[in-house]
């Protein structure tokens, strides 16, 4: 019931920071805004081009899932003239702490108040989304806890509740935002590795284990950073309890690597 609690509050805040702060003032969340619109409107992948486009910029190169699940999600929303309606703020001085005003990258004006339509819909409803991913993030967070101190269990939940209140992490999953995809599964393949050091090693285990990596790779370039790291692990707990190091860097060969690659490895092609 107590992480109950903490989980519906964390919505709750997360929620309230995505009504409050004006639309795409968050970094970068105009371009990944729009870079889901494209998937929607297109059913296809942004590539990079030159010159480039302003309003998908970076994120057009980036991994795809995030776009991907977002466009599923405001595809019935109506989202066309969007471009034309949303203005850069051509006095902005962004990043001044000494500046009195103009602190706003973009114009806004009552077609984003309630109730919403559009582009405000379809924006309000990702950023709702990252809030849910977040949620997501806390109970692995909390599963973490209990693997951890077994003996203690009520020491996960101040971990979760820490995590959920911590303001940039309420701010992080109240955008739109791709961030917020692989935090959660970071977070999932921890949970993964703590089972694996502290009970048994099982195909089925490491099979799922490889399919969170292979997500986190289509989420984010840094998804790659979990495949040395659960490298590092599983011979590390191999060699702390004098198993086979040959056996056990097979098995993460086989049902770590392998379903990882063949989940993210064909983004690392189309990139290259």
């Amino acid at each position: 019931m107590a992480l109950l609690v903490v989980v519906g509050l964390y919505l709750a805040l997360a929620i309230a920071y995505g009504i409050a702060n004006p639309l795409f003032e968050a970094p970068d969340e105009h371009s990944h805004y729009f870079t889901v619109q494209y998937v929607a409107e297109t059913g296809r992948l942004p590539a990079v081009t030159e010159p480039p486009d302003r309003w998908l910029g970076q994120e057009a190169a980036q991994p795809p899932l995030y776009y991907l699940l977002g466009a599923l999600l405001v595809y019935p929303v109506d989202t066309s003239g969007a471009r034309a309606s949303v203005w850069v703020n051509p006095f902005v001085r962004l990043g001044n702490a000494e500046a009195p005003g103009n602190i706003n990258f973009f114009v806004h004006g009552p077609e984003e108040a309630w109730p919403w339509r559009g582009y405000v819909l379809a924006t309000h409803l990702l950023r709702t989304f990252s809030a849910v991913l977040g949620a997501g993030t806390l109970l692995f967070i909390y599963g973490s806890g209990r693997l951890l101190w077994p003996e203690h269990p009520h020491r996960a939940l101040p971990a979760a509740a820490l995590t959920a209140f911590l303001p940039q992490f309420l701010f992080v999953h109240s955008a739109v935002t791709n961030d917020t995809v692989i935090i959660l599964l970071s977070a999932a393949a921890l949970w993964q590795l703590l089972r694996l050091w502290q009970g048994t090693v099982t195909r089925r285990r490491l099979l799922l284990l490889g399919l969170t990596v292979g997500l986190a790779i289509l989420s984010k370039s840094a998804g790659l950073l979990l495949l040395p790291f659960t490298a590092g692990v599983l011979l590390w707990r191999a060699h702390r309890r004098g198993d086979s190091i040959w056996s056990a860097s097979l098995h993460f060969a086989f049902f770590v690597l392998a379903p990882a690659l063949a989940v993210g490895g064909w983004l690392l092609w189309r990139n290259w």
